[in-house]
Parts: structure tokens; C-alpha cells; sequence
């Protein structure tokens, strides 16, 4: 890529809304969703936002956003230009994460260079994450794929709630088997194992990008005491959350 300018923000501001016309920026914004709820519309293509959301905005088409409820939304964003943009011209304008904790990173470090005024490292940066959006591969689509993508993104915004199979599969009008089969063709793993997952990812986050004591990042990932996070956190990171932290 042959960038020309780049620029790191952020918005999380209560009320919070965006518009921007077709044509109304010279270039790309990669913008990326870290808490929160909301909707964004780029033209007549409408997105539910949670986190793990990143698009690629080219401004050819009117872009609005804005916050959900009272879920403050929180968005990190890179604006940059191209001396050569085509070469972003089939990309996709959304891809979701489930395991959005690497990408978060990436624009964490890219915040990072840019604070040190490391042009050099902010395009390294920049790199990385295009790379990331270009190679995630698409979710295959089924019958199911709606449902359990709002289901996904339920377990994202709340890891911390106790969640029933059986509920969960006659919310699905399935028996729990028939819905446990299901949600793992579409996500390659069972719906506790996603769970689980998401707990971790916002674990790693909060752990990183907060000041919250560890006692209660537990207890914003679903756990009710410090120990059984901390043997579940160093199960699945080989290091215990504090080190992580550190």
C-alpha cells in the first residue's frame, strides 16, 4: 500500500451520531466497534454494531451511524488515504470477529506509534489490520445464520450472564442435541465453547485496555470469584491474569 495520510480517533460520547455524505471524505476510514450497541447504515446496507464489528468505509455510499439505548457505544477509528486506493476496491465493506482481542490490539498498537509520532510503525500497523480484515473468511450462511448471529453477539455483549442450553434451543424451536449441532456447523464450536470464548476475549481487553480490578473483570466475564477466573484464564493463556496484565 502506498499510504499518503493517516489518522487515529475515537468516539464515546453518550447520544452519539454520525453522517457523513457519499463523496464527503477523501478517503478510508477502517473503523472498528470495542463496547457497546448501535446501528450504522452505509447507503442502504443497514448493520447491528457490537463488539468485534470493523468496516472498511470508502464513502461512496452516505454513511450514518449511531448509539443504541444507553450502551455507550465505543469506537475506535483509522482514517487514512491512498496513493493507489483500487487496491482496496473488492474488500468488503464489514467483516465481524468472534476473536476480536487480536484486532483490538492491532489498533491499540497502531494508537501507540502514533502517539510516539512513528509514521513508520503507524503504517506497519495499519498493514497488519488490512491484512487481518482481507484474509477473515466469510460465515457460511444457513437457515440458522440470523438467529445464531444474534445469539453470538448476545454472548459478546453480555458474558457475564448465566445462559441455559434448553432455553437457547427453544428459542430455536430445536431440542438442545439438534441446536448444539447446528450452532457448531455454523461457528466450528459448541455454544459453551463460544461463550467461554467471549468470556476470554473480554477478559484479555479489559485486562489490557481498562483500570478495573481483577476481582471485578471476573466478575464482568461471568464468574463469581477471583480463583475460578484465574484457573480459567491461565488454562487458556498458559499465564495467570495478572501477568497478562503486566
Amino acid at each position: 500500500m502506498d499510504i499518503a495520510s493517516l489518522h487515529f480517533g475515537q468516539h464515546r460520547v453518550p447520544e452519539w451520531r454520525w453522517n457523513v455524505p457519499a463523496g464527503g471524505h477523501p478517503g478510508f476510514t477502517l473503523w472498528s466497534v470495542w463496547g457497546g450497541t448501535g446501528h450504522i447504515m452505509l447507503g442502504k446496507n443497514g448493520y447491528k454494531l457490537s463488539v468485534g464489528d470493523v468496516f472498511l468505509i470508502n464513502y461512496k455510499k452516505e454513511v450514518n451511524a449511531y448509539q443504541k439505548d444507553l450502551a455507550i457505544l465505543d469506537v475506535r477509528y483509522i482514517d487514512f488515504t491512498l496513493r493507489n486506493p483500487e487496491i482496496l476496491r473488492d474488500l468488503p465493506e464489514h467483516r465481524h470477529f468472534d476473536q476480536y482481542h487480536f484486532v483490538l490490539e492491532l489498533f491499540n498498537r497502531f494508537r501507540l506509534a502514533k502517539e510516539s509520532n512513528h509514521s513508520a510503525q503507524m503504517e506497519i500497523w495499519l498493514q497488519a489490520l488490512i491484512a487481518e480484515y482481507q484474509n477473515k473468511p466469510p460465515t457460511p450462511a444457513s437457515a440458522y445464520s440470523t438467529k445464531i448471529e444474534e445469539l453470538c453477539r448476545m454472548f459478546q455483549q453480555h458474558p457475564q450472564k448465566q445462559y441455559d442450553i434448553s432455553e437457547l434451543a427453544h428459542s430455536f424451536s430445536l431440542t438442545p442435541d439438534h441446536f448444539i449441532r447446528i450452532f457448531k456447523q455454523e461457528r466450528g464450536v459448541t455454544p459453551y465453547a463460544y461463550l467461554q470464548r467471549c468470556r476470554l476475549e473480554t477478559a484479555k481487553t479489559l485486562l489490557r485496555m481498562s483500570t478495573l480490578s481483577i476481582t471485578d473483570i471476573a466478575s464482568h466475564c461471568g464468574f463469581s470469584d477471583i480463583y475460578n477466573f484465574s484457573r480459567f484464564f491461565q488454562s487458556k493463556t498458559g499465564c495467570s491474569p495478572r501477568k497478562f496484565r503486566n
